[in-house]
């Protein structure tokens, strides 16, 4: 006998158990959900770091190795990761901010990796400055950037940003 049925006289009706769907966030997501983003950004910073053992050393001796900003870059990865996989264990841990998954995302992700990669290629041939600006601007314009601020202002100070630390200050050819 519940409570209302003891002091009201009136019979307690229990609610049929939640579904677990995408559109009922009282369910929590299992746990290999919750870990499945925080595991791929750990396995991205390992890789990371072993990537950045392969770097060959110049023979010139300077403050920092061509091998410290990937090192860094992939420790943090994976500190970022595992503090996300804390957060993540507990079963009632605020699962508020993943969204539903959008109409055109999985379209906008494609077409990031795949000026990434062309990024990549087009570095062979072209200028650093030339292939960063083109590659800033198409992100931005993948992801809904718009108008000439976004689009041209700031792919041009991300790219001279870029290019005075690595090149100017870190000497690093480009």
């Amino acid at each position: 006998m519940t409570y209302d049925a003891a002091v009201h006289g009136t019979p307690h009706i229990t609610a049929p158990a939640a579904e677990t769907t995408a559109e009922n966030p009282a369910t929590p997501p299992s746990l290999a959900v919750r870990l499945a983003g925080p595991l791929c950004g750990i396995a991205v910073g390992i890789a990371v770091i072993a990537l950045a053992q392969t770097i060959t050393l110049p023979s010139i001796d300077g403050q920092f190795s061509p091998r410290w900003w990937p090192q860094l870059s992939g420790a943090a990865i994976v500190l970022f990761s595992l503090a996300a996989a804390v957060r993540a264990i507990p079963s009632h841990a605020p699962m508020d901010e993943l969204d539903s998954i959008q109409p055109g995302g999985v379209r906008r992700i494609a077409a990031s990796l795949g000026a990434i990669a062309a990024y990549g290629v087009l570095w062979h041939w072209l200028d650093f400055r030339i292939v960063t600006v083109l590659l800033v601007a198409g992100l931005v314009a993948v992801n809904g950037g718009r108008g000439w601020a976004g689009l041209v202002a700031f792919p041009v100070v991300v790219t001279a940003v870029l290019w005075l630390l690595f090149s100017v200050l870190l000497r690093v050819p480009v």
